[in-house]
C-alpha cells in the first residue's frame, strides 16, 4: 500500500484536522511514514494566521518536493483555502484541498496515484456560504497524544480586525450533539483519560443549529453520558461564559477548573480598534465572578502587543490590567500585519523592535505571576495525567493545567491519572509525590 506522511503548521485545531485526515488514510489502507523520510504522499496542513506562517508553509512545500521528486504533495489547511491559485501555480504542489473538503482527500490522492495527473487538482469552495460541520470521525489510533482533542465547532463570525480566520474557515458551523457524544465514547473506549473540546469560536457553539444547544449543554451530556475522566475546554471568548456554564463546571470534578480566555489587550482603545466586543472592565468583572464561583479556577490568556496605534501609554494600561488580573499564563504575541485584514492598513504601525520589547516585558511579568501561583499551590493535592515517564519519574498536567513532575511512580503510570501531593516548585513546574494507593484511573 502507498505510504503517507503528515506535517502540521499552526494551531491545535489544525492538529485535530491532521489527526482526522490521518485516520481516513489509515482506514483506507495507507501506511504512515515519518515526514522527514521517504513516502509516496506528503500532506502538509498549512497555517495562514500570519504571513510568516504562509512563508513557512511555502518553504516546507519546496523542501518536501526536493526530498522526493516522485512523491505527491498535497496542501490543505487555511493557506490552501485562502490562496489556492498561488499554491496551485507552485510546481511542487500536486493538489490543493480546502478547509471544508478534507473528507474528499483520500479519493483525491487515489486519483493522483492512479492517473498520474500532470496538473494540480484544486478542491476548494467558498467557505463563507452556509455549510454544515464537516463530520469526519476521529480514529483513536490516529491520535498521537495522551490527551485527545475533540473538535465540536468550526468557523467564526467575529471578524476581529487583525484576523483572517473567518475568510479561511468560514461561518460558524457546529457539530451535532449526538455526534460529539459518540466520538467521546470512542475516545474513552480507546483509553484516553482526557478530552479537550476545541473549535475556532468555541463559545458560540450551537448558535447555527436548529435547537441551539449550548457549550454548557455539551459539557453536561459528556459528564452524564460518557465515562471520560477529565474534560477540558479549549480557548473560549470571555463574554460567552454565562451562569449555565458556571453551573455545569461546578457540577462535576471531571470538568477541569481551567479556562483560557483571550484578552488580547488591556486597553479599551485598542480593543475597539481590534473589533473586540467587550471592555477591560467587563472582562475583569467576569474573571472576578468566575474565581468567586469556581473553586480552584486558573485562567490563562492571549495578548497581542504592538497593535497599530498602541502608544506607550496604552501599553501601560495593558500592563496595569495584567498586574490586576494575575493570569496563570500569558501567551504574548507581537502584532503581525496580515494582508487582507483591516488592521494591516491602519495608521501608526508599531516598530518591530518596540513590539519585541513589549512582548519581553509581558513575558517577564507572566513568569513572575506563574511562580507566585505555583508557590501558592505547594502543599495542596492535585491529580496529574502522566503524559510521559522515564523510570519512576513522570510528567504531566494537573486538572488546572499546570505542568507537574511526579516521582516514585510505578513502571506503568504513563497514561494514568495519579493523585499527588504538591511538594515543591522550580518556578515553572510543580513537583509532586503520589498519594498512597492506586491511581484514580487505570488504563483498563
Amino acid at each position: 500500500m502507498p505510504t503517507i506522511a503528515f506535517a502540521t503548521l499552526g494551531c491545535r485545531v489544525n492538529q485535530y484536522d491532521t489527526d482526522s485526515m490521518r485516520g481516513l488514510f489509515l482506514a483506507a489502507g495507507f501506511t504512515e511514514a515519518d515526514f522527514d523520510g521517504p513516502a509516496d504522499v506528503y500532506v502538509i496542513n498549512t497555517c495562514s494566521v500570519t504571513q510568516v506562517g504562509e512563508k513557512k508553509s511555502r518553504q516546507l512545500i519546496r523542501r518536501t518536493k526536493k526530498r522526493n521528486e516522485a512523491a505527491k504533495v498535497i496542501v490543505t489547511g487555511c493557506y490552501a483555502q485562502l490562496d489556492p491559485e498561488l499554491l496551485t501555480s507552485m510546481p511542487e504542489v500536486d493538489a490543493v484541498v480546502g478547509t471544508n473538503e478534507r473528507k474528499r482527500i483520500v479519493s483525491i490522492v487515489r486519483e493522483l496515484l492512479h492517473d498520474g495527473e500532470d496538473e494540480a487538482i484544486t478542491a476548494v469552495h467558498d467557505v463563507r456560504r452556509h455549510d454544515e460541520f464537516e463530520e469526519i470521525p476521529l480514529y483513536p489510533s490516529a491520535v498521537e497524544h495522551t490527551r485527545a482533542d475533540l473538535k465540536i465547532q468550526e468557523g467564526c463570525n467575529n471578524f476581529c480586525s487583525y484576523c483572517i480566520i473567518p475568510y479561511t474557515r468560514g461561518a460558524l458551523k457546529s457539530r451535532r450533539p449526538d455526534a460529539i457524544v459518540a466520538e467521546a465514547r470512542r475516545l474513552v473506549a480507546a483509553g484516553f483519560k482526557e478530552i479537550v473540546l476545541t473549535g475556532i469560536h468555541l463559545g458560540a457553539y450551537g448558535r447555527d443549529l436548529d435547537d441551539h444547544p449550548t457549550l454548557a449543554h455539551i459539557l453536561d451530556r459528556l459528564v452524564k453520558e460518557t465515562d471520560v475522566a477529565r474534560i477540558r475546554l479549549g480557548s473560549i471568548e470571555s463574554l460567552e461564559i454565562g451562569d449555565d456554564m458556571i453551573a455545569v463546571m461546578n457540577s462535576s470534578d471531571r470538568i477541569c477548573p481551567h479556562l483560557h480566555l483571550p484578552l488580547q489587550s488591556g486597553s479599551d482603545t485598542i480593543l475597539k480598534a481590534m473589533n473586540r466586543h467587550y471592555t477591560v472592565a467587563e472582562y475583569e468583572d467576569l474573571i472576578a465572578r468566575l474565581r468567586s464561583r469556581i473553586d480552584g479556577l486558573t485562567v490563562s490568556t492571549d495578548l497581542i502587543l504592538g497593535f497599530p496605534g498602541e502608544t506607550e501609554a496604552l501599553f501601560d494600561e495593558t500592563m496595569a490590567a495584567l498586574e490586576r488580573l494575575r493570569f496563570s499564563h500569558i501567551h504574548a504575541f507581537p502584532y503581525s500585519q496580515r494582508r487582507g485584514t483591516p488592521a494591516a492598513d491602519m495608521k501608526d504601525q508599531v516598530d518591530t523592535a518596540e513590539k519585541k520589547r513589549r512582548v519581553e516585558l509581558v513575558n517577564e511579568l507572566s513568569a513572575r505571576q506563574k511562580e507566585a501561583l505555583l508557590t501558592s499551590l505547594v502543599g495542596q493535592k492535585a491529580a496529574v495525567l502522566i503524559e510521559k515517564q522515564d523510570g519512576t519519574t513522570g510528567e504531566g498536567f494537573t486538572e488546572n493545567y499546570e505542568r507537574a513532575v511526579v516521582g516514585n511512580l510505578p513502571d506503568d503510570a504513563a497514561g494514568t491519572i495519579v493523585p499527588v501531593t504538591l511538594t515543591d516548585t522550580d518556578g515553572a513546574k510543580l513537583v509532586g509525590e503520589p498519594i498512597t494507593g492506586r491511581p484514580r484511573e487505570s488504563r483498563e
